[in-house]
């Protein structure tokens, strides 16, 4: 009778920790976005090929759909309205505008040049991408024609783990 307590015992205990560890690995889900009908309707029709399609709030009253349409990544930001306020389309460096390399060749000289998205905003078109030298980062915006719109330090993440 006592080995048959221990073992039920036993068998709790292990059942309940195998449990506790799938719940803590499994990944959490992600929190699901209300999209407005004519929000959708509208990603819909401009972009009826997309696939992987994932919802985010932007802004309040603004929503970001990422996808991937014809091997790229792509984000589209649409407000509640329905109108596209900006799409951007992941590229590579080597597809950047000459004007751009070139300042980048000049002032950016050294730096690693990563993740590169061309992005247009309400018909005005910018090229934004990470640059990292040693340990100084930044987020980097130009226009067409080379000019540097925006230079931001990112700062380094610090896990709390």
């Amino acid at each position: 009778m006592m080995k048959t307590k221990l073992l039920i015992a036993l068998l709790i205990t292990f059942g309940s920790y195998a449990i506790a560890q799938e719940k803590k690995e499994s990944p959490k889900p992600e929190k699901q976005v209300n999209v407005p009908e004519l929000v959708k309707k509208e990603f819909a029709a401009k972009y009826p090929k997309a696939t992987k399609v994932k919802w985010g709030i932007e802004k309040p009253g603004e929503y970001e759909a990422e996808f991937d349409l014809n091997k790229s990544e792509m984000s589209v930001v649409i407000d509640e309205k329905g109108n596209v306020l900006e799409v951007e389309t992941e590229m590579k460096e080597a597809e950047l505008p000459q004007a751009v390399k070139a300042t980048i060749a000049k002032d950016f000289a050294g730096y690693k040049i990563g993740e590169v998205e061309k992005s247009d905003a309400k018909g005005v078109v910018s090229y934004e991408m990470e640059a990292k030298k040693d340990k100084a980062e930044f987020e980097l915006v130009f226009n067409g024609n080379g000019k540097l719109l925006k230079k931001e330090e990112k700062k380094e993440e610090k896990d709390n783990d």
